[in-house]
Order: structure tokens, then sequence, then C-alpha cells
């Protein structure tokens, strides 16, 4: 079977990086590396450190001091350290079900012609405790609006990066929908393999969040987006937003 590198990217949030830590730890998937990339901020504490140690398989730790140099740099860090078939994204503050990097790897192992794959998501609203699945087959009109695949529900194989091309630094937000456009677009076959196994939490701390402060360059790399792969405007939305124009029935319950 595949056997999978996981990039986890962090800067400065341990809580949650211990959470994502343990849903790593629990993966029974058997071939698997942890490659973390920590952007900038503070070195990883005493107890991240022992939490990685603890893994059972090979791990690399990446990590860069000073200002933050971005989440496409930081993915393509990963990529470039890893070792393994196929290359699986976490970001730190998203969850795994045990069986999603398996799930993902067999998926890949019964369609040699697949470059990435990639699982249903629960999209939880930390404020509201409110949760919406995004589940939505694989579509370049439907995705050419709305990027629905989040990085942490994708497994891409590792030579789909030197065909298609690394995440591009120029985007500070949507590098992930670009490379995914990227593939689609150069003949890359894109699957989804249907069930939710990833949790991809909305908070007003995110990356994706749309604080006011953010907008305007979230606005500036949608217009790159548009305008390099001929789309139509695009407006800012997190994936909150997207799983309800694209999955709306009965689509939010509360834990």
């Amino acid at each position: 079977m595949a056997s999978v590198s996981i990039v986890l990217l962090t800067r400065e949030r341990p809580e949650v990086l211990a959470q994502a830590l343990d849903s790593v730890a629990k993966q029974t998937h058997l071939e698997v590396e942890l490659v973390l990339v920590r952007d900038g901020g503070q070195p990883l504490s005493d107890a991240a450190v022992e939490r990685i140690e603890a893994l059972e398989f090979p791990t690399q730790r990446i990590e860069h001091d000073g200002p933050a140099e971005g989440i496409a740099l930081s993915r393509n860090r990963g990529v470039e350290a890893a070792r393994a078939d196929a290359v699986a994204f976490l970001d730190d503050d998203d969850l795994w079900e045990p069986r999603h990097v398996g799930r993902l790897a067999a998926a890949l192992d019964r369609d040699t012609k697949l470059d990435v794959i990639y699982t249903d998501a629960w999209i939880l609203h930390a404020e509201s405790g409110q949760r919406r699945t995004l589940a939505r087959d694989f579509d370049f009109k439907v995705f050419g609006r709305d990027g629905f695949i989040p990085p942490s529900a994708m497994l891409a194989r590792r030579d789909a990066f030197g065909r298609f091309g690394l995440f591009d630094p120029q985007l500070t937000y949507s590098e992930d929908w670009d490379w995914l456009l990227r593939v689609a677009r150069g003949q890359g076959i894109i699957e989804r393999l249907p069930g939710a196994s990833v949790t991809v939490r909305i908070h007003a701390g995110g990356a994706s969040s749309l604080h006011p402060d953010r907008l305007p360059e979230r606005r500036r790399c949608l217009e790159i987006l548009a305008k390099r792969h001929r789309l139509s405007p695009i407006q800012p939305k997190t994936f909150w937003e997207v799983a309800e124009a694209l999955c709306p029935d009965g689509n939010v319950s509360t834990p």
C-alpha cells in the first residue's frame, strides 16, 4: 500500500497542535512519516517535542525562525522533505479520524491513474458549535466557483508536484485551490472518496477566516486566481459558506 508523508503546518498554537498530533498518532495506516513544519513564531514547546518523539513512525521537524514565510512556502518545504509515495496535509487546527490516511492510501492503490484523492469533511463552526458536511464529487465547473476541497481532506501523489509544480508563494491565501486547479487543467485526475474523516474548524484565528483585516489580501489572491484560470470573479468564503452553498439540504447539526 502507498506510503504517506503527513505534512503538518503549525505556528504558535500549542493547544490545537497537541490535538492534531494526537489525531496523527491514532492513524491506523502503517506506512507513514510525519513532516512537521513550524513557520516562525516561538519554538515548539517541550510537550510538543515529546509528543512528536513518542510517535511510532519516522518524523522530521522543519523549524523556521523569524517572521512567517506563509502557508505556500511551508507546504513546499514539507513536500520537498517528504520521502513517501504520497503526501497528506494537516493544518494544526484540523483533526483526522483514525482511518483517514489509510482510506485515502487504499484509494490510490485501487486506481493508479489518480493524482489526488479527497474525502468529505465536517466543517465545524467553532463559535456556535454547529457542523456542516462538505461532500461534493469533483466537477471542474463547480470547483472554479467554490473551492470545496480542504487541504486537510486530500492526499496527493508525491510525483504530482513534479508534474504540476509546487504551491505558489505569491498566493498568501488559496494556494491549495490554485494548485488543484493547475492539476485539473493539466489533465490530472482528482476524485472524491465518499465519507467524512476530517474535521475542519472555522474560527476567528484561522487563516481562512473572513476577518476584515484579512479581506483585502484574500481578495487580491482571488483576483490572481480568477485571472490565472480564466474564472468569473470569486467572492471570499470559508468552507462553512461553501458547504452552505453546495450542500444545503438538512446540513446543519449541533453536537
